[in-house]
């Protein structure tokens, strides 16, 4: 009789033990929450690509930056993706001196993150950062100052060229446009690694031009046209 009622006490612990563990469990399921999901665990998804065109000065010269980006949004709330630029300055402006007759021109790209604040809202803000990596070049204006871009940018060999990382983060005002289609207008600040670019004149060779290694530090005005699903 002992023996029948010892066992019935263990065959209710433990069942008692497993109730508490399933019920533990599903606290903890119901508990678990994301970043980015809804209180019903629900995610929205979106996404756009956008064509970017900015105006920034590089080497003290005016530059025109041309760029994409292809994001994926959730929750209209945050962008992630990949974006990149191209820049060249000095265009179809040849400078007077032959010893400075150059131009600087690249590209770079990578990892693009852009929180939005009140997405739905008409107006709106957003900060979109890029993270990534770059190159850029130093070509000479030829021959004898008579360079136009719209003919030799393509045909001409550089100069020097170094590589460089990037990290470059802005805030945008947004303008809801239509359903899906949106604009904006912003400004960016490109951080760089140190570059290191010379310039040496066939006429001044032992004397070459030393471009400022933090010549791409600066700040950039931006425009972006986007489509997608917001």
């Amino acid at each position: 009789m002992k023996t029948k009622v010892l066992f019935v006490f263990l065959v209710a612990v433990f069942l008692s033990s497993g109730t508490s563990v399933l019920a533990q469990e599903e606290s903890q399921k119901e508990e678990f929450k994301t970043l980015f999901a809804k209180s019903n665990g629900h995610i929205n998804h979106g996404g756009y690509a956008a064509i970017t065109i900015g105006y920034a000065e590089i080497d003290k010269r005016a530059a025109l930056e041309i760029g994409g980006r292809l994001a994926w949004l959730i929750n209209h709330q945050f962008a992630f993706g990949f974006a990149g630029k191209s820049f060249f300055n000095d265009i179809d402006n040849a400078s007077t001196d032959p010893a400075n007759d150059y131009y600087l021109a690249g590209g770079y790209g990578g990892l693009f993150f852009q929180p939005i604040i009140f997405p739905k809202a008409p107006v709106h803000v957003s900060f979109p950062i890029i993270l990534g990596v770059g190159g850029i070049a130093l070509y000479p204006n030829e021959p004898n100052n008579n360079y136009h871009w719209e003919e030799d940018y393509y045909h001409s060999d550089s100069y020097d060229s170094d590589v460089f990382l990037v990290f470059e983060p802005g805030v945008d005002v947004e303008f809801n446009m239509l359903r899906y289609m949106r604009m904006s207008l912003g400004v960016s600040y490109r951080f760089t690694n140190k570059v290191n670019l010379v310039y040496a004149y066939d006429k001044d060779i032992m004397n070459p031009t030393k471009i400022d290694d933090g010549v791409l530090n600066n700040l950039s005005i931006n425009m972006a046209i986007m489509f997608g699903w917001f």
